[in-house]
């Protein structure tokens, strides 16, 4: 049989366990950061909608108004 030193004895690795919790972490923090950055980017969206919505609706009334003014012959 093989005599194992000393040294050898102390040095140990990680157990499938303890990876498995630090993973467990990792996945709850990336989950909550996640959520995070979603309750910032909704109002973000929306603010981006509204500004499109604005600019459509003022293209639309200056085509109309583009329109009427064709009809008299301008």
């Amino acid at each position: 049989m093989r005599k194992v030193s000393k040294q050898r004895l102390n040095v140990r690795g990680f157990t499938l366990v303890e990876m498995l919790i630090v993973v467990g972490i990792i996945i709850i923090l990336a989950g909550a950061i996640a959520l995070g950055v979603n309750d910032v980017l909704n109002p973000a969206k929306n603010a981006r909608i509204s500004v499109s919505n604005r600019v459509l609706s003022e293209s639309k009334s200056i085509s109309l108004s583009e329109a009427k003014l064709a009809n008299y012959g301008f």
